[in-house]
């Protein structure tokens, strides 16, 4: 008898209707596709305010203080991560130093905008927008138009913060987000109208109990065709999807709703939501955002995937210095460098273990997708061979706004990149003396950064941004 031939769709369709994401199955890929190229990824985590290191001007340096606690210590070669970073996947980190923002040196929104746009900001409004796409844009495109998938990209942000957007379709079109995993959960996996409110998508998935139950059958006509190895995957994949919907299942109870849908970040800032007050609650929005995107990176529904975090005092987190001098918000926090007085003072070891706490926080996104991909495979090997994680903000120090000596991390394997380094690309500028702190020189700039991303991908393009890079041309040295 012949057994009878399951399309694509239905096989990502339940007896419910609900579209499900799968994990690409080996068991399933026609013999000519074992030799196609391997689906590339790019992932980009954005995080506003900068990072906890002392880069700074003249007028500064006698009242800045002494630390550069994201930058790795060691040699270039054998580098020894500083208090922010964790390293159960350092083999797969490369640490740049010595990269600025030469398409906008200034201000928050600016040098938001300009951080993967590499061109300068222009008003907009009552705000600034962008004069071009954004990095993740233009790969995005280009990767669509290889290789379709349900989603061009999958961006997100954790609620908070933030003073400008960094990703742009085109030139005064900046992308939105999903703010709430709930509303992203839907997007991807339940086949829901994401415009609906918090309370609406948290009684859909009562009433179907779960996005998967209404894929049952599709399960069980794709499980005869599967072979062990792929079986153990797909096992894997609805217990991955379960337990997110465990985790899902908190915020529902947890009032009032996050938001009612998703929401564009523009040039405004955004002050933290009211509603996302709850310490408890705010502690589970970053690792379901970061799961959401391994997921969908993993199941083939996206190619890029890129999330935003805010710069806020989280509550979940140690805030020693807030017990001794409270500030208003985050960017207060961040100014208070140049006021902190005597570093080995109580008052400056205490905002020191306040700024460490909530970079690591951040800095945790990054270590929890390589978490999430470093197991993972399919016909063309592991996954992370294939994929491209960049971490950067717009500024190095926020307490000057400073957009020289940008924190920049790539991640994975993408294109021979060569990892389990730190990369100095700059002259100067590391010493403890003000003539040794200020003489800092670097040549490279975003416009080089993003050219280097071009070229991991396979795209041969001489330069990306405006005109205002010294020279044209990636970076050296990262393959």
């Amino acid at each position: 008898m012949t057994r009878p031939t399951l399309t694509r769709r239905q096989l990502l369709r339940g007896t419910a209707g609900l579209a499900i994401a799968l994990p690409t199955l080996a068991s399933l890929r026609p013999a000519r596709a074992q030799a196609d190229a391997p689906p590339r990824r790019l992932v980009v985590v954005w995080e506003t305010g900068g990072t906890l290191n002392n880069r700074t001007t003249e007028f500064h340096f006698d009242r800045m203080h002494p630390w550069n606690d994201w930058r790795p210590t060691g040699t270039p070669d054998a580098p020894i991560l500083g208090p922010i970073h964790r390293d159960p996947h350092l083999d797969r980190l490369l640490f740049l130093s010595g990269i600025d923002n030469l398409a906008e040196p200034q201000g928050h929104t600016r040098a938001d905008v300009a951080s993967l746009t590499a061109r300068p900001a222009v008003p907009v409004g009552l705000g600034l927008t962008a004069t071009g796409p954004s990095i993740d844009q233009v790969i995005a495109d280009r990767l669509a138009a290889q290789r379709p998938t349900p989603f061009t990209r999958f961006d997100l942000a954790v609620p908070g913060a933030h003073y400008g957007e960094p990703c742009y379709r085109a030139a005064g079109q900046p992308i939105t987000r999903d703010l709430d995993p709930r509303v992203a959960f839907a997007r991807l996996f339940g086949d829901l109208d994401p415009g609906r409110s918090a309370a609406e998508l948290a009684h859909l998935r009562a009433r179907r109990r779960s996005v998967l139950d209404g894929a049952l059958e599709g399960y069980r006509l794709l499980g005869a065709r599967l072979s062990a190895e792929d079986r153990h995957l797909l096992d894997a994949h609805q217990t991955h999807l379960r337990a997110i919907e465990a985790r899902l299942a908190l915020l529902d109870a947890s009032p009032p709703p996050l938001c009612g849908g998703p929401a564009p970040i523009d040039s405004d800032a955004l002050g933290p939501p009211e509603a996302l007050a709850d310490p408890a609650l705010r502690a589970l929005l970053l690792p379901l955002q970061v799961d959401l995107m391994v997921h969908a990176l993993s199941c083939g529904l996206t190619a890029v995937s890129t999330l935003h975090l805010p710069d806020t005092i989280e509550p979940f987190l140690p805030t020693p210095f807030q017990q001794r001098a409270p500030q208003a918000d985050a960017h207060a926090l961040g100014h208070v460098a140049r006021e902190l007085g005597d570093p080995d003072g109580p008052l400056a070891q205490a905002w020191r273990a306040e700024l460490q706490a909530n970079r690591r926080w951040k800095a945790n996104a990054v270590t929890r997708l390589l978490d999430g991909l470093a197991p993972l495979a399919d016909a063309h090997g592991p996954l992370l061979d294939h994929t491209l994680i960049l971490n950067l903000s717009e500024f190095s120090n926020a307490a000057d706004h400073t957009t020289r000596d940008l924190p920049v991390l790539l991640a994975g394997g993408l294109g021979g990149l060569r990892t389990g380094r730190h990369l100095t690309l700059s002259e100067g500028g590391r010493g403890d003396t003000l003539a040794t702190h200020v003489d800092y020189k670097s040549d490279w700039s975003v416009h080089n950064l993003h050219t280097s991303v071009l070229r991991l991908f396979g795209f041969e393009d001489e330069h990306f941004g405006d005109d205002s890079a010294r020279q044209r041309g990636p970076l050296p040295g990262l393959t």
